[in-house]
């Protein structure tokens, strides 16, 4: 965070997107077997679990993501946060035969939601939150400040950033078509936590529905492109997270790019981009560095040539992926720095 701050007088950055996964436990309650790796939060009274699990405390893990964001929000850079997976109050389990399970760990009496909460993510990251209150650039929010809009300019032209939570519900597009609606004419870009498979070959939104809202109100990435993307020709860009490879000697691929017509013809482009596996450091050893070893995407926009140039830089390594031969995450450099044409919609 302090590396964007510095760097937005010569990149002029003009806007920041964060696509979800702020913590990794939740609310803390959360419980993990003794002596080993938390296995998940639960659905249930922690009466109903059996003894070998104890109540884990994350505020540290909240708090520590405050400050990061803090030193953002001090600036005067707008930004949006996407919730992911981990930053819900509930948690996820994957539905099987033998009921709601994680890791082998069976909860019998677990039952789907429609709805997971936010609220530790609303006292936090919330619109009344010290981050977005009286903030001119945020627009505003859904279903407990887990859905935000918000508006920066760039180039001289107008843009409006919407921040989804984890696959959205209907209510949600309803309320984000709302807002789409209030603002015509305005280019449209969406970031939210789970969109695209880092298999980059296969070119497939998401199928990981099912392990965490199954049976739910929310909705598949597929259902949100026919619901909603597609029938606004306003949007051009889809930002994710969420999904990477198993890391293969600290390497693990996280970048795909997906670009589909919309219903008007327009292309939408659909960026993945996920370095959580990534603990190769400046040392070049696997495991060197924490998950992520500060890799950011950038994404300049050039108003001259009609070019969007994507590219990828550690803040921890100082070097550039897809650049002089160097492929950190194992795949071709077109995907870690690339260039597209401005869409219609940005041409208008």
């Amino acid at each position: 965070m302090q590396y964007v701050v510095d760097q937005r007088e010569k990149k002029n950055i003009v806007f920041t997107a964060f696509v979800g996964d702020i913590v990794e436990h939740g609310d803390g309650v959360f419980y993990a077997k003794d002596g080993a790796r938390t296995v998940g939060s639960i659905l249930v009274n922690p009466s109903q679990t059996s003894g070998d699990y104890r109540l884990l405390d994350t505020r540290a893990e909240w708090d520590s993501a405050n400050r990061a964001i803090s030193i953002l929000s001090r600036s005067s850079i707008p930004f949006g946060m996407s919730p992911g997976n981990h930053d819900y109050d509930d948690g996820y389990w994957t539905y099987t035969d033998a009921g709601w399970t994680q890791q082998g760990t069976t909860i019998p009496s677990a039952t789907p939601r429609d709805h997971v909460s936010g609220r530790v993510w609303d006292l936090y990251f919330g619109p009344q939150s010290r981050h977005f209150v009286h903030k001119p650039w945020y627009g505003g929010s859904f279903n407990q400040g887990l859905n935000s809009y918000q508006f920066f300019t760039g180039g001289g032209k107008r843009f409006l950033h919407f921040a989804f939570e984890m696959q959205p519900s209907q209510a949600v597009l309803n309320w984000a078509q709302g807002v789409i609606d209030a603002n015509p004419g305005l280019p449209v870009i969406l970031s939210t936590h789970d969109w695209l498979n880092p298999r980059y070959k296969d070119k497939k939104r998401s199928d990981d529905y099912d392990v965490y809202f199954h049976d739910s109100a929310h909705l598949t990435p597929d259902q949100i492109w026919d619901r909603f993307v597609r029938k606004n020709p306003a949007i051009f860009l889809v930002l994710c997270g969420h999904l990477w490879t198993e890391p293969r000697n600290g390497v693990s691929q996280g970048e795909d790019i997906r670009i589909d017509k919309n219903d008007a013809g327009y292309p939408v482009y659909q960026v993945l981009q996920d370095y959580q596996a990534n603990s190769v450091g400046p040392d070049g050893k696997a495991g060197s560095v924490p998950g992520g070893a500060g890799w950011l995407r950038f994404i300049a926009f050039d108003t001259e040539k009609r070019k969007m140039h994507f590219y990828t830089y550690s803040t921890l390594i100082g070097r550039y992926a897809g650049r002089d031969g160097y492929l950190p995450f194992g795949i071709p450099a077109e995907y870690s720095d690339f260039e597209l044409d401005f869409p219609p919609q940005l041409l208008k």
